[in-house]
């Protein structure tokens, strides 16, 4: 998987979008490049909130930005991570893929 720091904030940026969060929630502008264990941490905190407080959102976000969910069930079902980070994992992977889809027909 790409984790070069111009795609990660790229997806960043999708997530902020897909999620619908605050433009400046993950202060992307302050930063010029984030890592993929920045990402990661960053949406985990996301994920953890909408588990706890907004279940309905998190399935719903997750499905429109087209994570698969027999790879989330089955991941959950076969995985010791913290259920936040695994979720974390697959949304940073698809909006990775999007960004290079993008930018391969974009």
């Amino acid at each position: 998987m790409p984790d070069q720091p111009s795609d990660i904030k790229e997806s960043l940026s999708l997530f902020e979008k897909d999620f619908q969060l605050d433009k400046d929630f993950l202060a992307l502008e302050k930063k010029a490049s984030y890592s993929y264990e920045e990402a990661l941490t960053n949406i985990v905190r996301v994920v953890e909130d909408l588990l706890n407080n907004d279940f309905t959102r998190l399935i719903n976000t997750l499905y429109r930005i087209d994570v698969s969910e027999q790879k989330l069930k089955a991941a959950l079902a076969e995985n010791t991570d913290n259920p936040s980070t695994l979720i974390a994992k697959m949304i940073i992977e698809r909006e990775l893929q999007k960004v290079l889809t993008r930018r391969k027909y974009g």
